[in-house]
């Protein structure tokens, strides 16, 4: 027991001793053991996001015209919109937004509301101008599109005619705008429907594969439903167009066959229940007989009906130069809108 006794102090008076060595450092001694301390970088505030009207509009005067960009000026517009400080500069431009992001239907939305607020001729040219493009996967604009085709190859007026008067035609392709004319581009596989619908007056074309083409026009007063083919954008082979009144009965119908724009070959054409054949060269000009009355009144005969006694004749127009075109069958002079 004496001898732990003995040992404490001396083991205590070293240690302290060696504490007492260490704290006596020198300053130099100190900094080499120490870590390198180095500075964080400060970091950037990020700017504040605009709130108030003048804050708004201050960042979209500041913003270019990239994708980035353009997102940011529509979300700074709507915002300005749901304040209701809007004047009729921001309805135009929040519409050119939409639409160069390609949302159509929200741009044929701001300009149809813009020209409720100041009516103008040049806002209802440019509502008229937006081609909203829908496609199969909306599925009542499917139900819809399948509705027009099939009435469109069954050659049915009747169905055309009460499909335009429909619930579904007016909410999903005019949208309420009843005196504008509207544009809208279906695309199912290869099956491409445009429908231009303005008041009573419609006009839908559909070209599917292979370049078969179905067209209808109609107003109040008439309607046109026809039949014919593309290749390379021209109408090429064999045209047929019936013509009726607005009680749905044929007051005319043409066929022939197109060929580099012109009509060639044989021509029937069916008006007032006579029915008249004509016959043309491969240059489209007439293979018709032209008889001294005709020619007397500046006209072209281009097709006679049976007997040879009665005729179709084209006034004002010189036989060599006379050619029937695709006008003459009444078809659009179609382009896909994109």
């Amino acid at each position: 027991m004496r001898k732990n006794n003995f040992n404490f102090p001396i083991c205590f008076t070293f240690l302290l001793l060696a504490g007492l060595t260490a704290c006596g450092q020198t300053p130099a001694e100190t900094e080499q053991i120490l870590p390198m301390q180095t500075e964080a970088p400060s970091a950037t505030a990020e700017p504040a996001e605009p709130f108030t009207e003048e804050q708004l509009r201050q960042a979209i005067s500041e913003l270019k015209e990239d994708e980035a960009s353009l997102a940011r000026k529509q979300e700074y517009y709507e915002r300005l919109l749901a304040m209701d400080v809007f004047g009729e500069g921001d309805y135009v431009e929040l519409a050119r937004i939409y639409g160069s992001r390609g949302n159509w239907e929200e741009q044929r939305r701001m300009l149809s509301k813009v020209l409720r607020l100041y009516p103008s001729v040049e806002y209802a040219e440019q509502l008229s101008a937006v081609t909203v493009y829908r496609d199969d996967t909306e599925e009542e604009m499917a139900a819809l599109a399948d509705r027009i085709r099939e009435a469109l190859e069954q050659q049915d007026v009747p169905a055309l005619r009460a499909l335009a008067l429909s619930e579904e035609w007016h909410r999903l392709l005019q949208e309420g705008m009843e005196a504008i004319e509207t544009r809208t581009h279906y695309q199912a596989g290869e099956d491409i429907l445009q429908i231009a619908a303005g008041g009573q007056a419609v006009e839908i074309t559909w070209c599917g594969g292979q370049g078969r083409f179905l067209f209808y026009r109609a107003d109040a007063a008439e309607a046109a439903l026809g039949t014919a083919s593309l290749a390379d954008g021209a109408y090429a082979g064999e045209v047929k167009t019936a013509y009726y009144d607005g009680e749905g009965n044929v007051t005319k119908s043409v066929q022939g066959t197109l060929s580099d724009g012109v009509c060639v070959g044989k021509l029937t054409v069916v008006y007032q229940g006579v029915e008249y054949v004509g016959t043309f060269h491969e240059d489209g000009s007439t293979a018709e007989e032209q008889l001294k009355e005709a020619a007397d009144q500046g006209g072209v005969i281009y097709a006679y009906g049976q007997g040879g006694r009665t005729y179709l004749y084209q006034e004002n127009a010189d036989p060599a130069d006379f050619r029937l075109g695709p006008a003459f069958f009444g078809l659009p002079e179609y382009a896909e809108w994109r």
